[in-house]
């Protein structure tokens, strides 16, 4: 369980539509709480939830979260939150700091069915900056970053309980925004680390057993990060104040549709990434060892050029139990890595008939006749997708792929390119597992009939070229398979 930290993004609102000076007024704290009003709505100030006051030079803005809580109705002494509060001093015509270097401890204790789960989460050493400059083009750094994140979690059912134990060191997001190149939006990065990570859970003992089954599980480094380019930021947030503004009203305001409108395509395109480095999880008989697990996802927003992509990397992944059957030494560690990516034109166009269907502004259902129009477009659009070469290894086998397949006519169609070594010391594996397990035999075979459709490629490596047409027809390097009809 790894923090997911919320950068200071919600943080800059505080002054967004107030012009501020030094030193701090009254005046001026009631304009950042009217800003507050237009996102979140009269009550957040009315109900004392937020609450800005000047001192001296700087603004301290304070979010009782626990009033939060009690307004949502969450039930009493269930959730204790502390204050959280920052300073917001003005630098100069539209430009300000905050800064913060305390995190709000939390404690919870929700009663359930057969018992209650209780527990606390503690930050230290928290320290927050974040620098606002609204006339430069790069106009926004932000940094949260803390020592140690400690929650722990019980769980009470009944006589049984389990426990939770986590700790993360050395956490860091930083946040830096631009103006975009072409001036249509923001461009934003994020980037988050976490020095070490270990967890310990102790479960209630399995049927038969006195002793409690104790779980550990230690990280390594954690590094990720996300760029969004393009970001529809201004327009984004005037129809969130706009919806805010009129949550009350029985039927969807006039000026939603073509606010609505007005953020598309909400990006231009969106890029994250994360790697997890030197798992190591320890259970009673069972140990598990991982070099690397790494993941990544694109995705555009409703442009005309659309595209999806998701990619996941896992390095030297290995088990040892004398749970174990001998053979499964041989099929550790494994490594294996994937990116698939889809891409589609006429996502803008889709968007605009889905805004433009009478019944969006009601129930947000789309009518059979619009979902036939984005079926249609998704279609004339071309849609791909794609395969990038990508490896899956153990110690006995060594396997490539890569394709890509495409319905530009309406029938799919496509091509897949695998190569393999070591098949053979697969087929002996697979040959000394099916001696206890007959259900493999048939695996078997087919391994074996795969290996007489390959072709041997210039470096010694089995090849298989597999061909799909849009009759629905398929081969095998040229070799045609009887379909079954």
């Amino acid at each position: 369980m790894l923090a997911r930290w919320p950068t200071s993004a919600f943080l800059l609102i505080a002054a967004s539509s107030a012009s501020l000076a030094a030193p701090a007024t009254s005046d001026g704290a009631r304009a950042i709480e009217q800003t507050f009003v237009d996102y979140f709505g009269k009550a957040v100030v009315d109900k004392g939830i937020v609450s800005v006051a000047p001192d001296g030079d700087d603004y301290v803005v304070a979010w009782d979260l626990q009033k939060a809580l009690d307004l949502a109705g969450a039930p009493k002494g269930a959730l204790r939150i502390d204050r959280f509060s920052y300073t917001l001093t003005p630098t100069g015509e539209d430009s300000w700091t905050i800064k913060a270097d305390r995190f709000p401890s939390l404690a919870f204790d929700v009663p359930t069915d057969n018992g209650k789960e209780t527990g606390t989460l503690d930050v230290g050493g928290f320290r927050l900056e974040t620098a606002y400059a609204g006339a430069q083009a790069d106009f926004l750094r932000s940094l949260v970053a803390a020592d140690l994140l400690a929650a722990k979690l019980h769980i009470a059912d009944g006589a049984r309980g389990a426990d939770f134990d986590l700790a993360q060191s050395g956490i860091s997001i930083e946040t830096r925004a631009k103006t975009s190149d072409s001036g249509a939006g923001v461009d934003v990065a994020v980037a988050q680390s976490v020095k070490s990570a270990n967890e310990t859970i102790v479960a209630p003992p399995a049927n038969g057993q006195s002793a409690p089954v104790t779980m550990t599980y230690a990280i390594g480094v954690v590094e990720g990060g996300a760029t969004i380019a393009g970001l529809r930021a201004r327009e984004i947030g005037d129809l969130w104040q706009y919806v805010v503004a009129h949550i009350d009203d029985a039927d969807p305001p006039a000026e939603l549709k073509p606010r609505l409108q007005a953020t598309l395509p909400l990006w231009n395109d969106l890029q994250t990434n994360a790697e997890i480095h030197d798992v190591t999880l320890q259970m009673p008989m069972v140990e598990a060892t991982l070099k690397t697990l790494g993941e990544t996802i694109g995705l555009s927003g409703f442009t005309a050029a659309g595209a999806a992509e998701f990619g996941v990397k896992i390095e030297q992944l290995a088990f040892k139990s004398p749970l174990l059957p001998p053979w499964a030494e041989r099929v550790s560690p494994a490594s294996f890595s994937f990116d698939l990516r889809v891409t589609d034109n006429g996502l803008d166009e889709v968007a605009r008939l889905a805004l433009d269907d009478p019944s969006f502004g009601g129930k947000g259902e789309l009518s059979l006749e619009t979902q036939d129009k984005i079926r249609d477009v998704l279609i004339a659009g071309r849609p791909k997708l794609t395969l990038s070469p990508g490896r899956f290894t153990t110690p006995t086998l060594d396997l490539t792929y890569e394709g890509e397949a495409s319905a530009e006519t309406g029938a799919p169609s496509g091509h897949l390119r695998l190569g393999a070594d070591g098949l053979d010391k697969t087929i002996a594996l697979l040959e000394d597992i099916a001696k206890t397990d007959p259900d493999l035999q048939s695996a078997v075979l087919g391994v074996t009939f795969l290996k007489g459709l390959a072709t041997t490629g210039a470096d010694g490596r089995l090849v298989w070229n597999v061909d799909v047409t849009e009759a629905g027809e398929v081969s095998v390097n040229g070799t045609p398979l009887p379909m079954g009809k």
